[in-house]
């Protein structure tokens, strides 16, 4: 459905002149789509996308306390209001690997970006256990993917959240 453009690593790191190399040759390529995902969606702002570009940010969890501790990247909800302030009129969500999240919070979220489709996933790589961080229960998480579902979005599940699914009981 698209190419995923620069996914070995985040396009924030990029300077400005290879961006726009990368801008120009996607500009180039108008029949097909492509994504752009940024744990910095304020990189964003540092110029306008073609409109058959898909951007994308990955948000954990709604909570910022403790986040330092587990990642770099900007706090969710920096993460969360710079995505808002980006204009453009395709964009796209992942929450992986899912943490523990307010779900009110979530569902707000992603109800005010509005992205064309959200992934859900969780810690496949199981970095996380290592880290102590908790992860939501698979109830949760189905909660999640039922009440955004009900509201209009399109979501998907990630591989290890439906490998999950099939061995609960």
């Amino acid at each position: 459905e698209f190419i995923f453009t620069c996914a070995s690593g985040d396009i924030s790191f990029c300077d400005d002149i290879f961006l726009a190399h990368v801008v120009k040759r996607i500009r180039s390529e108008p029949d097909k789509n492509f994504l752009l995902q940024s744990k910095n969606p304020a990189t964003f702002s540092r110029m306008t996308f073609p409109r058959n570009i898909i951007l994308g940010t990955t948000i954990e969890t709604t909570f910022d306390n403790g986040y330092d501790q587990i990642s770099k990247a900007p706090f969710p909800s920096q993460r969360f209001h710079d995505f808002l302030a980006v204009d453009h009129p395709t964009k796209m969500v992942t929450l992986e690997p899912l943490i523990e999240f307010d779900l009110d919070v979530m569902v707000s979220w992603i109800d005010e970006l509005s992205p064309r489709f959200v992934w859900i996933g969780l810690d496949s790589k199981k970095s996380l256990k290592k880290h102590n961080i908790i992860e939501p229960s698979l109830e949760k998480v189905m909660e999640l993917y039922q009440e955004l579902g009900t509201r209009g979005h399109v979501v998907m599940l990630k591989r290890e959240v439906v490998k999950r699914m099939g061995r609960r009981e």
